[in-house]
């Protein structure tokens, strides 16, 4: 049986990945940042070296808001890598960005119970430390979390 290796600090993200690299400096600086195809005129997500739509490399990394729409999400209770084992349950989601349509950003939501979502409810990032005990380091990462309504209430 062959074991495989994994870096000392997984599951947090590589941040020397070339392509990905992008989006967790942008999130250091608690900004949410994605490429953008200048000739399809779209952002893209997952970050290729190409675009899918058309081919071009020219896919500049372009600064976005982060509010958006809670397209899906499921509540993981089981731990399935030994780092997890801290931070079940938590809530695993998709989200639609409105400045990006198309782009269904994987994410965590944040100080919200699951029974508190709803499809379509709008939602804005917050940035936070990502660490796993018995991991070293940590990285700034961006979830999300309900937007309040101006009567203080999620929709």
């Amino acid at each position: 049986m062959t074991e495989t290796a994994f870096r000392p600090d997984f599951p947090l993200p590589d941040l020397t990945e070339p392509l990905t690299s992008p989006f967790w400096l942008a999130a250091a600086r608690d900004t949410l940042a994605l490429p953008y195809c200048r000739t399809c005129a779209r952002f893209r997500w997952y970050p290729k070296a190409t675009c899918p739509g058309c081919g071009t490399d020219d896919l500049p990394w372009m600064e976005v808001p982060g509010t958006g729409t809670l397209f899906s999400w499921t509540v993981v209770r089981h731990a399935f890598l030994p780092a997890f084992s801290g931070q079940v349950p938590f809530v695993a989601a998709l989200v639609t960005l409105d400045a990006a349509p198309g782009v269904r950003l994987p994410t965590r939501i944040v100080d919200a119970k699951p029974e508190e979502l709803t499809m379509d409810a709008p939602v804005e990032v917050c940035f936070a430390p990502l660490s796993y005990p018995g991991v070293p380091g940590e990285v700034r990462a961006p979830f999300f979390r309900l937007r309040a309504m101006s009567d203080g209430n999620p929709t």
